[in-house]
């Protein structure tokens, strides 16, 4: 009979051992910061193209510990400005993310997003921006995308279609380009309805991405000129991908190894020279070569190694090219405050 006793007592310490251990459990997960947003999803309505758009989102800590927003990232950069939210929450304590869109470079249907990074069990929070960007005029295509360059000195053209989609006349003049690598050409098919915008390449352009905005104005009250981005990619004779690293800030549980290619876009030989890191703790290895093509790094983070919120490290490479005798691959944590805000 003591042999049952005992069993029965061991069985009892254990089931009070679960008990406990999820009580402790339920205690630690109620205990975090909880990010809760009034409404998830910022519907602007229908406005005219080039109206900018205030973004509002009301956010509140429904937790029992202090949230930290680490960075708030717009899926479009170039069309969202402004960003302001506040870095700390007590308890209860509600606050803004706040923003501005930029309508002049979007058309028909718009879905942007802010991601919030921040220190709640959920580390990445996705907002809505969504709404109707009107136009009187109809662009084919909207944007000015060449096919990637293969030399500086390329020189070619694309043709943009602009069509007047209103009864009225809307007049289109005085075509210009904030960079100077791209000549923009107005050509009038049918004067009031019709035009064709014809956007050059002017060599020598540079290595890695050209881009400017043309700029083109119109009659039609309420939108005194039409914007359209021109954007050319010249191959460097060297490219990283990815062009960069992000690691998730705080302790790693687990060793990391993130895999990078060197690619090598060049008729003349180019050379390798050597490769090192700018910290300490991780190490890097060339994991695979191919002569005059490729070569693939793998950077090692080990365990327990510490990423800092402002993290601005790099894989440094150095070949035998001039012009790309050194190169930098950005190693940067997600959450990466100081840099957003300064950008």
């Amino acid at each position: 009979m003591a042999v049952k006793s005992n069993d029965n007592n061991r069985r009892s310490s254990s089931v009070l051992l679960l008990v406990i251990s999820c009580v402790t459990l339920l205690g630690e997960t109620n205990d975090m910061p909880v990010l809760f947003v009034e409404k998830e999803t910022f519907d602007f309505g229908k406005v005219i193209i080039g109206k900018d758009v205030e973004v509002r989102f009301e956010i509140q800590n429904k937790g029992k510990r202090d949230l930290l927003l680490y960075d708030v990232s717009p899926s479009c950069a170039i069309c969202t400005d402004d960003l302001s939210w506040p870095d700390k929450l007590a308890p209860n304590e509600k606050g803004l993310i706040g923003a501005r869109l930029q309508t002049s470079e979007l058309h028909g249907s718009v879905d942007r997003t802010l991601s919030i990074y921040s220190n709640q069990k959920e580390k990445r929070k996705i907002l809505h921006v969504t709404g109707q960007v009107w136009s009187p005029l109809e662009l084919k295509p909207p944007y000015a995308y060449f096919p990637t360059l293969k030399s500086v000195d390329s020189n070619t053209n694309l043709k943009v279609g602009i069509l007047n989609k209103v009864p009225e006349e809307v007049i289109l003049s005085r075509p210009r380009c904030d960079n100077p690598k791209f000549q923009p050409k107005l050509i009038t098919d049918e004067k009031g309805r019709k035009y064709t915008l014809i956007v050059l390449t002017v060599p020598p352009m540079k290595f890695g991405i050209n881009s400017g905005l043309i700029k083109i104005d119109t009659s039609y009250p309420g939108l005194p000129n039409i914007l359209i981005r021109a954007t050319a990619k010249v191959s460097p004779p060297l490219e990283f991908s990815p062009s960069r690293v992000f690691l998730k800030t705080g302790d790693l549980k687990n060793p990391i190894r993130k895999i990078v290619r060197l690619s090598v876009n060049s008729t003349e030989p180019i050379e390798v020279l050597g490769h090192s890191l700018n910290i300490a703790g991780p190490t890097v290895e060339v994991i695979e070569r191919k002569p005059g093509k490729y070569i693939r790094f793998a950077i090692s983070f080990p365990e327990g190694f510490h990423v800092e919120p402002n993290l601005t490290a790099s894989l440094l490479v150095r070949t035998s090219h001039k012009q790309f005798s050194q190169l930098n691959l950005p190693i940067q944590a997600y959450a990466n405050v100081t840099q957003r805000k300064n950008d």
